[in-house]
Formats: C-alpha cells, sequence, structure tokens
C-alpha cells in the first residue's frame, strides 16, 4: 500500500482537533499547523516564493499504527515538495496514553 492510500485512513484537521475526535475510537486522527510562513520579507509585499514550516502531528492506538504511518507520512509530504526537518513518537498520557507521532516539514512555495 503506497503512503498516499495509507494516509487516506487519517482524519486530519487544520490547527486543531475538535473535542468529539479527541477520544481513542476516533483514532488515528491528525493535525496540520504552520509553524511559520515567511509571506511580507520583499519590497513589493507579493513574494514569488514563500518558506513555509508545518507540523503534522497524528495520534494512533498501538505501536504497529505508528510503524504503518510514520514513513508513510514523510513519503507523502515529500512527493509534495516538503522535506523533514524534525520527528518523534510519544506517548499522550492525555489521550489515554495513545501514541503521538510528531513531524515537522519545510517547503519553499513557488507563488503563480
Amino acid at each position: 500500500m503506497s503512503g498516499e492510500e495509507k494516509i487516506k485512513e487519517i482524519n486530519f484537521f487544520t490547527n486543531s482537533v475538535p473535542e468529539n475526535a479527541q477520544t481513542v475510537p476516533s483514532l488515528p486522527v491528525g493535525r496540520i499547523v504552520e509553524l511559520y510562513g515567511n509571506y511580507d520579507d520583499y519590497a513589493s509585499n507579493r513574494p514569488n516564493i514563500i518558506q513555509m514550516n508545518v507540523q503534522v502531528d497524528v495520534w494512533v492506538s498501538t505501536l504497529k499504527e505508528v510503524d504503518a504511518f510514520y514513513f508513510a507520512l514523510d513519503e507523502v509530504m515529500r512527493a509534495e515538495g516538503w522535506e523533514c526537518t524534525y520527528t518523534e513518537q510519544t506517548d499522550d498520557e492525555d489521550l489515554e496514553g495513545a501514541k503521538r507521532i510528531i513531524k515537522r516539514y519545510i517547503a519553499n512555495i513557488l507563488l503563480t
């Protein structure tokens, strides 16, 4: 199964995960947050390229799911021009010990 097919199993949200999705039966669930975007370091305030950093968090129930999604996320992001700059897996005690995958990516996005 390709990375793209695999991550279709994740219910993604932007910036925050609604409380009703913060339950073990709702897993896997993911969040994408923009950490930094350089939009205005240009004299015209109309950049041709924006450098962006995002963080992708995915909560899963088991280590088997961590293994399934860990590199699938990188595969999909790399195909879209994003480079992984940080990666970690933790246990989230606030979500009944669910496993949390943390990935940070950077990209230079050409605006047309």
